[in-house]
């Protein structure tokens, strides 16, 4: 078949295809192969176009080739090739459920990535950090659940490490963070070495056009039905790179000017207060914007059945938007009312930020959000053999 594929094991594997078709492709048999969605798809090179292959492949349980294919990261989910299949067999849809198996294949551990995928556990994966931090904020007299009980105001008004010190951040979320670094390392680590073993030879380096692939969205808008996607993707990507240098603009505050937050909304504190939070908030409302845009594209999307990872995850990336704008606004009328009431409404809104903070967190390498690392190397692969430009 293609370049390069000559070494790949061919037998087929139903039970692969029963679980591509169980991951979100139910429309995969209804290929006929007419090669419409190839021909469509703008993003599909050349040489090895996708997705017609991968149609192939899935239908014939040919687990080893689909392993072994970069093109099912170059996909960006338009939907143009679902628009114009005669067949309605939504070859989207069926990329979509090809790199979720693929990720369940890679991931470490391989379990988490099948549970973060089915939707019986989304309730359970959640319930563990809600359980984790009710519990945690349950052993102190002096924070946790005893300053729920009487929300003290001294000291310039309601403060969060009251409620949660940031001790108690650190325990939980840094062990977390290189929990998901190693996932992401020996994920992509699998993928890479099966990519690399189908023959193709490195011609050239593509690692800096492919970050600027990521940074600036350039391959989204060649899509047909992409324009209102690639916005909405655009608003979620940079919404979240705002709030983190918001975060680390606080952490140096903290630790190299010696600054506790919140930070100040006093403009005579520009510099070491107000400008980050300006960018932390306008990064929570094109958050919240763009994943609105995303939410409104699937639901209007006929052609294109969304999968329960999908709005699972813009439904977690909503919920951390809103509950943090939430906890903060909460916060400064407790302060300004000095209202107990209110002041406890800020706590539990931010006790729910960080459990939807930590759910996004620890299970991205199964989730959504593994395209970033995923479609990256991708990208970065396919340059490096001649694939794309």
């Amino acid at each position: 078949m293609e370049v390069g594929m000559e070494r790949l094991e061919c037998s087929p594997d139903v039970a692969f295809t029963k679980e591509v078709i169980a991951n979100g492709g139910v429309d995969l048999k209804k290929c006929y192969q007419c090669a419409t969605c190839s021909v469509v798809c703008p993003l599909a090179p050349d040489k090895n176009p996708f997705p017609r292959k991968e149609m192939i492949w899935g239908q014939w349980g040919l687990k080893e080739r689909i392993l072994a294919d970069p093109d099912l990261w170059l996909c960006y989910a338009c939907g143009d090739c679902s628009v114009q299949c005669p067949r309605g067999a939504k070859p989207g849809d069926v990329m979509g459920a090809l790199r979720r198996t693929v990720v369940s294949y890679f991931s470490f551990p391989s379990f988490l990535a099948k549970a973060v995928q089915t939707q019986r556990w989304f309730l359970f994966l959640l319930l563990l950090p809600a359980v984790l931090f009710y519990g945690l904020l349950g052993l102190g007299q002096d924070f946790g659940w005893a300053e729920f009980a009487r929300v003290t105001f001294e000291d310039g008004g309601l403060k969060f490490d009251r409620f949660v010190p940031h001790w108690l951040i650190y325990s939980v979320f840094f062990p977390a963070s290189a929990f998901v670094v190693l996932a992401f390392a020996v994920g992509g680590w699998r993928m890479w070495q099966r990519w690399a073993g189908n023959g193709e030879e490195p011609k050239q380096a593509g690692l800096m056009e492919s970050l600027k692939d990521v940074i600036l969205h350039r391959r989204f808008d060649k899509c047909d039905e992409g324009r209102w996607r690639f916005l909405g993707h655009l608003g979620i990507f940079y919404g979240f790179v705002f709030l983190a240098i918001t975060t680390a603009a606080t952490i140096v505050m903290m630790y190299g000017f010696g600054q506790n937050p919140p930070l100040s909304f006093s403009p005579s504190h520009f510099v070491d207060g107000l400008l980050w939070k300006i960018i932390g908030n306008f990064g929570a409302l094109i958050l919240i914007v763009g994943t609105w845009l995303a939410i409104q594209k699937r639901l209007n999307a006929k052609d294109q059945v969304s999968h329960f990872c999908d709005y699972a995850f813009l439904g977690v990336i909503m919920a951390i938007a809103v509950t943090g704008l939430g906890s903060e606004i909460l916060r400064l009328l407790a302060t300004g009312t000095r209202s107990a009431g209110l002041g406890k409404a800020a706590y539990l809104t931010y006790y729910f930020h960080l459990v939807f903070v930590f759910y996004l967190i620890f299970y991205a390498p199964y989730s959504k959000m593994a395209h970033i690392v995923y479609r990256t190397l991708a990208l970065v692969f396919a340059r490096s053999r001649g694939r794309i430009a």
